[in-house]
């Protein structure tokens, strides 16, 4: 058998109800990963113990810093999830890339809303999510894509490429991102 990609992929993309509301959410781009790449998968915030479904948590500035907040609970869980994900992700060995669920206050990468302190109040919706931010500093020269990021077909090939073509080839299933 031939060697495949190695994948990270957000566990919500179809391999368990873990998402805050405990909805399924289907990607299609993720199931194709699926049937031709090796799949590790995990969610950060079932790690750090939150149930599900489960209160939102949201990302928040407090005095110039950044911190994972649940404004129903008034709870901060910034250290616990910076531990865990760096716990978690220091057992991942030779991945080849990360697809994670965008928007998320812990996933999402370049496309998070962070709020102003304990407030309602909106700064951006370009921030990161705690567990994306040690991918990025772990993982610097790994590509990260988002299924938002599908919609840049430039992104999504560069992406592909990467992830596959030190493998061979990019499976047919993805040639709508190199028409």
């Amino acid at each position: 058998m031939d060697k495949r990609p190695l994948i990270y992929m957000s566990r919500c993309f179809g391999f368990d109800k873990c998402r805050y509301d405990a909805k399924d959410f289907f990607c299609g781009f993720a199931e194709d990963l699926k049937k031709h790449a090796d799949i590790v998968h995990w969610c950060p915030e079932i790690a750090i113990g939150l149930g599900c479904p489960r209160e939102k948590i949201r990302v928040v500035r407090i005095d110039g810093k950044d911190q994972l907040f649940q404004p129903e609970t008034g709870r901060f869980f910034t250290e616990k999830m910076i531990g865990t994900s760096l716990n978690y992700l220091k057992t991942l060995k030779d991945v080849d890339g990360f697809f994670l669920k965008a928007k998320s206050p812990s996933c999402g990468v370049k496309n998070t809303k962070l709020y102003r302190g304990k407030s309602d109040k909106l700064i951006s919706t370009d921030a990161s999510g705690f567990f994306a931010v040690q991918v990025m500093k772990l993982f610097p020269n790994v590509p990260i894509l988002t299924e938002e990021d599908l919609k840049d077909k430039a992104k999504t090939k560069d992406f592909l490429k990467k992830v596959f073509l030190k493998y061979g080839r990019i499976p047919a299933c993805f040639s709508e991102f190199f028409s």
